[in-house]
């Protein structure tokens, strides 16, 4: 009888060499479509319209850039948080309300909102999340960088927040071919949005 075989799963740690070294293979043009065509396509987003905050984040030079989907939801009058990174032992995140300056700073050197910061519990006033990621399946398993940031900071989130995160098309895969890894402490999206679209994997509702 002829042996089948089981399709091989990559790790983790291979999917992130792989999506972060097509990352870098942009161009600055095309990281800046990118940018443009994300503020676009998630502006239009009713649930991101009509929510009275939103978190975002402030995007690294090889995400898909968030500065002008930023400043439309500031423009529409609606509150957004950033992240600030609190204390890197415990993986935390504070947060702090993005009113367009950035600041260098923390552990991490990340850009941060130089504001008042907000304990960790402050995500759950958000009817909307928007979080980073290398890559997300269908199924809304997400693929972060590690850190564990995000799972940490999503415990705090409340039951009924829509969970979306900001990838390229590309980097919306089949759970049928390419499944993303999940571990325990995975938290799961409930959608994308990239910059031709939006797609949600599983129902959620918004308080």
């Amino acid at each position: 009888m002829p042996v089948t075989q089981t399709p091989l799963i990559p790790t983790k740690l291979a999917l992130r060499r792989t999506l972060k070294a097509q990352r870098k293979a942009r161009t600055p043009n095309e990281r800046e479509q990118a940018g443009r065509d994300l503020a676009a396509v998630g502006l239009e987003l009713p649930y991101l319209r009509r929510a009275e905050c939103v978190t975002v984040y402030a995007s690294l030079a090889d995400e898909p850039g968030t500065a002008l989907l930023r400043t439309g939801l500031r423009e529409l009058g609606i509150p957004v948080l950033l992240p600030v990174v609190g204390d890197p032992e415990s993986r935390s995140l504070d947060w702090a309300e993005d009113q367009g300056e950035l600041v260098t700073t923390g552990a991490l050197r990340l850009p941060e909102p130089s504001g008042p910061r907000f304990g960790p519990e402050e995500i759950g006033t958000a009817q909307v999340i928007l979080v980073p990621a290398l890559a997300v399946d269908s199924t809304g398993t997400r693929l972060g960088r590690g850190g564990g940031y995000y799972d940490s900071a999503l415990t705090h989130a409340r039951s009924a927040a829509l969970i979306l995160a900001l990838v390229h098309d590309e980097e919306v895969l089949d759970a049928g071919t390419t499944p993303i890894p999940r571990e325990p402490h995975d938290v799961g999206v409930h959608g994308v949005i990239t910059p031709t679209r939006w797609m949600f994997f599983s129902p959620a509702t918004t308080d």
